[in-house]
């Protein structure tokens, strides 16, 4: 039997994200009870020659889709409605931020992850999105535009911690 697509789809959005967080020195935490969150980012400084978490996280909902568009300054992606409402619910009514994180794949599988003797490809990008507002009544999705500024590097993962810390992200 053949592994799902959208379990190879969850599979490298993990992988890419992870990759992400590691580089910019954070704490990458896989949620395993599955309640809308996926994977909690959390800073993470030296004391005393040791490592300590300093309390400061944000979480993620993760997706990764071929079903994604660019538009000027913006992805544009059609995110299901219980994704979006929950996300919603979740801003007002947590202390810890939660972010929808999308890996933008490209069509062809093919083109996903290439591996060589030289390096690890994985294509293409992740952008996050903080969702506030209101609930939707939509029936099945809701469009947003994510700012292709909110491109996921390890520099931004540093940036929204700080924001976090600041009281900021929220």
């Amino acid at each position: 039997m053949t592994v799902p697509i959208q379990s190879i789809e969850e599979s490298l959005s993990v992988a890419h994200v992870g990759a992400i967080v590691s580089r910019a020195g954070a704490s990458f935490n896989l949620v395993t009870n599955d309640y809308g969150v996926d994977v909690s980012v959390r800073k993470i400084a030296s004391f005393g020659g040791r490592l300590m978490d300093l309390g400061t996280a944000f979480d993620c909902q993760l997706k990764s889709s071929v079903n994604w568009s660019e538009k000027d300054d913006h992805i544009i992606y059609d995110v299901e409605v219980d994704t979006y409402n929950k996300l919603i619910f979740r801003e007002e009514n947590s202390s810890i931020p939660c972010l929808l994180v999308l890996l933008c794949l490209p069509k062809e599988q093919s083109e996903w992850l290439v591996a060589t003797n030289d390096s690890l490809i994985l294509r293409k990008s992740c952008y996050y999105f903080h969702l506030k507002g209101i609930k939707t009544s939509n029936s099945s999705r809701r469009r947003i535009k994510i700012p292709k500024a909110n491109l996921l590097t390890p520099e931004a993962i540093c940036n929204l911690l700080e924001l976090e810390k600041s009281g900021e992200l929220q």
